[in-house]
């Protein structure tokens, strides 16, 4: 979430007569997040987030739109899409799509203890069986294809050293053929995408990589920023503790206990490709904030030097 586009009160005034929301009060752009601009919207009893895409087109966005309403209507602690009085709940602002989702209560952590982690591994095994009837399917925009193609663009660019390990890496994910349970994943549940309030979670959050993919896909990207340690490695209490916990409401497969060791490879591998692109070839902003790839890199190389885990 950062701020790319800038609308001043006024406009959000007038744009939010389609809505049957209070006045509005006040308004504050959301600096963390790297990819869509972001506002808290207040009124005089409640406060909004809007969303104003960058990246995507109109014609994009209903599968998140109603995949967060599908979860909500089930009970899932996630952002509810405020509709209009059209009964729409898309709509453009400044030439952007733009969503008003609630805001929920809790904050972010930044350093998760064994407590936090037993919670989220519980939490993303319910988002799994609770999204396993959402008939809607949607492609991985960030998948193996995405990462080679991102790939080339920075080969150049890289020092040597970097260049040769995403090559390898990426031939070595090509080779692997994985035959694994897929649904809808969240596909980035870093903290930052993640409400705690008393050591519970409240809510996640931005679900704007969501899609069809592996499920342990959605289970590695997690446990990579979730239980690791500052040079990458695995805390291995809170990595058990999460995983301990999701299992207890779904177990991995056969195929799933033979792949994990890959796929904790492929969800390291894509964000630091992303996380490069990010670095390397950066969108001008009001407020942006970049994070930093080598991060990524110390995981990527951890998973492949590291244990076998199971």
């Amino acid at each position: 979430m950062s701020v790319y586009t800038s609308v001043n009160i006024e406009e959000l005034k007038i744009w939010l007569q389609d809505y049957a929301l209070d006045d509005l009060t006040d308004y504050q752009g959301i600096k963390s997040g790297i990819t869509n601009t972001n506002y808290f919207l207040m009124t005089a009893h409640d406060r909004f987030v809007l969303t104003l895409f960058e990246k995507n087109t109109i014609e994009d966005l209903p599968y998140f739109v109603d995949l967060m309403a599908h979860l909500a209507e089930n009970s899932f602690l996630c952002p509810k899409p405020i509709f209009k009085k059209n009964g729409t709940a898309l709509s453009i602002l400044k030439n952007k799509p733009a969503l008003i989702v609630t805001c929920l209560k809790g904050k972010e952590l930044t350093k998760p203890e064994v407590n936090h982690c037993k919670a989220m591994g519980k939490s993303l095994a319910e988002l799994h069986v609770k999204s396993a009837n959402f008939a809607a399917h949607h492609q991985n925009t960030r998948d193996l294809n995405w990462i080679k193609k991102t790939a080339d663009t920075l080969l150049s660019e890289l020092p040597k050293d970097e260049s040769q390990l995403l090559r390898e890496e990426i031939l070595y994910q090509e080779k692997q053929n994985y035959k694994l349970p897929k649904s809808t994943i969240h596909g980035d549940l870093f903290k930052d995408n993640v409400l705690f309030l008393n050591d519970e979670v409240s809510g996640f959050i931005d679900f704007y990589y969501a899609c069809t993919d592996y499920l342990i896909l959605d289970v590695a990207i997690a446990v990579n920023d979730w239980c690791v340690n500052d040079d990458g490695s695995f805390d291995e209490v809170r990595l058990n503790a999460f995983l301990d916990a999701y299992k207890k409401i779904r177990s991995f497969n056969d195929d799933e206990d033979r792949a994990w060791n890959d796929v904790l490879r492929l969800a390291s591998l894509r964000f630091w490709v992303s996380r490069l692109k990010d670095f390397y070839h950066v969108e001008e902003g009001e407020l942006t904030y970049t994070k930093d790839p080598n991060h990524f890199k110390k995981i990527l190389k951890q998973r492949i030097g590291g244990k076998i885990l199971r």
